[in-house]
């Protein structure tokens, strides 16, 4: 068998080492599956994404839906989308 040396912070080790040790493993079995589903999945296990500072996660953004925005930071549609069926509700938006 192998050995793997990494450098990680102190704290996620121990936090990580705690949250496996609660599963009923160890770390060094924690990051042996991590590897072994790498190689399954041909790649990470997961899909890393970007976040934004309130957490949620950035969705990738095509050219044709980059609107204008409001001081805010609000989407400003385009007009021409505008439904004039929804006037219908703007009754109910007082």
């Amino acid at each position: 068998m192998g050995k793997l040396v990494a450098n990680i912070d102190d704290d996620v080790k121990a936090r990580a080492a705690a949250l496996y040790d609660s599963m009923g493993m160890s770390l060094s079995t924690a990051v042996n599956m991590f590897l072994r589903q790498s190689l399954v999945d041909n790649g990470l296990p997961f899909k890393p994404t970007r976040h934004t500072p309130d957490g949620y996660p950035v969705p990738p953004v095509h050219n044709a839906y980059m609107f204008e925005r409001s001081e805010k930071g609000h989407v400003i549609l385009p007009a021409d989308w505008d439904d004039s069926e929804d006037s219908v509700y703007d009754q109910y938006a007082k």
